[in-house]
């Protein structure tokens, strides 16, 4: 029986389809090894956090109004007190006014009362001084009527001569006696104008105080910034109604920015304060950024058992912070001279990490406890020089499996994954 053309190229080409198949499924792997060497490594513990600023505040109205003028948008560098943004003030204007009017009214009422309590006490005075006068004319004119009182009753001088010393001596009692009430109507007259002085003086000091919270009303309708910074975000627009406590404007110290990074406690051991770091922000990968471990978390996260890191690192251009944007953190801890093989080695098979070593033309998994893991090279204690340690790309990785048949190649260049 003759078998057509057309079945006969179908079934040529079906059996070289197989057999390139089982050429591909049953030859050995094509891997590139690296012997284990001893090295140098600084601990590199990896974690992702996000960028946060230490110092942020935020400065809104501290009374009700409606915001009439911005002077600054998110982005802008602000100094401290610097104009932010006012608010309609009308009320509050026509508020100081009157303050302002009341105190100045009081302080004329309070210097007239100083005028009348100078012009009192020179009263007081001169009825001092004329009632010391007075006492001493008396005293004077009582000692003639003592003598003259003698020399009458000895018979020297006539009736007459004593009458005139006696109503000299009248006299001079009644004047000291009007003196006396003078004076004690001078005091009672001074004593009054102080109480008013007084009084004056103490209206004078409310209508200050009254001013003043006039004035501080008033000063609250103009916000400041509060600090040097950057305005981060600007939550009003003009004509917006706000209250006290409203925020209008959130602030960033931009020398406070770092990065809140979530590190795995078993890894956090060997991280100090200080420790250097190197940043890679999602906005700029290319471009890392070093930076310095300022604060360890106290406490870790039950359950995700990891533990918060606090990187500082400067801007670049302090006016763009990107605050909540994605990091990722590389923590340098404590050094170790110890056997390693580049990181792009390790993997995970079952749950446990370890490596692919090339014994008698096969792979063969072996369990590695990783101690010290830098971006380049992980710590594989266990392992020796002599071994032929398989190097992984993500192709080859996905493919490899215990056991599996492979041929050693030339190794690519050795690196981090």
């Amino acid at each position: 029986m003759k078998i057509p053309r057309k079945k006969l190229v179908i079934g040529a080409v079906v059996i070289l389809v197989a057999a390139f198949v089982a050429i591909k499924i049953f030859s050995p792997l094509r891997a590139g090894c690296v012997s284990p060497q001893r090295r140098r490594l600084v601990q590199e513990v990896f974690g992702t956090g996000t960028v946060e600023a230490r110092v942020l505040v935020s400065e809104g109205s501290k009374i009700t109004g409606r915001v009439t003028k911005l002077y600054v948008d998110q982005g802008d560098v602000v100094k401290k007190g610097q104009l932010l943004a006012t608010l309609e003030s009308d009320d509050l204007q026509a508020l100081v006014k009157q303050a302002s009017d009341t105190q100045k009214k009081s302080l004329s009422m309070e210097s007239a009362a100083k005028d009348d309590l100078a012009r009192a006490q020179a009263a007081s005075d001169a009825a001092d001084a004329a009632l010391l006068k007075s006492e001493a004319a008396l005293k004077l004119a009582g000692q003639t009527l003592k003598r003259y009182v003698e020399l009458f009753k000895k018979g020297i001088i006539a009736r007459q001569d004593l009458d005139e010393k006696q109503d000299d001596y009248d006299e001079a009692l009644r004047q000291r006696d009007n003196l006396k009430a003078q004076k004690a109507a001078a005091h009672a007259d001074m004593e009054r104008v102080e109480n008013t002085l007084n009084a004056a003086r103490h209206d004078t000091k409310a209508q200050a105080a009254s001013s003043s919270y006039a004035m501080a009303k008033l000063a609250d309708s103009f916000v400041r910034a509060p600090m040097d910074g950057v305005v981060v975000s600007r939550d009003a627009e003009e004509g917006d109604a706000v209250v006290p406590g409203t925020p209008i404007f959130h602030i960033a110290d931009p020398d406070t920015v770092w990065v809140k990074a979530n590190i795995d406690e078993a890894q956090g051991g060997g991280i100090s304060l200080g420790n250097p770091s190197m940043i890679f922000l999602r906005t700029d990968r290319k471009h890392p950024v070093a930076g310095k471990v300022e604060r360890i978390g106290e406490e870790s996260d039950r359950v995700t058992e990891e533990m918060e890191v606090d990187v500082h690192f400067p801007l670049r251009d302090k006016r763009v912070l990107h605050l909540g944007e994605q990091a990722d953190v590389y923590v340098k801890g404590r050094e170790k001279d110890c056997i390693s093989v580049p990181s792009a080695c390790v993997t995970v098979r079952n749950g446990k990490e370890g490596v692919f070593v090339a014994r008698g033309g096969r792979a063969r998994f072996v369990p590695v406890k990783i101690g010290i893991w830098t971006h380049d090279y992980a710590e594989t204690p266990g392992l020796t020089d002599n071994e032929k340690v398989i190097l992984l790309d993500r192709g080859l990785e996905a493919k490899l499996v215990d056991g599996m048949r492979i041929k050693i190649v030339s190794a690519p260049s050795i690196g981090g994954r």
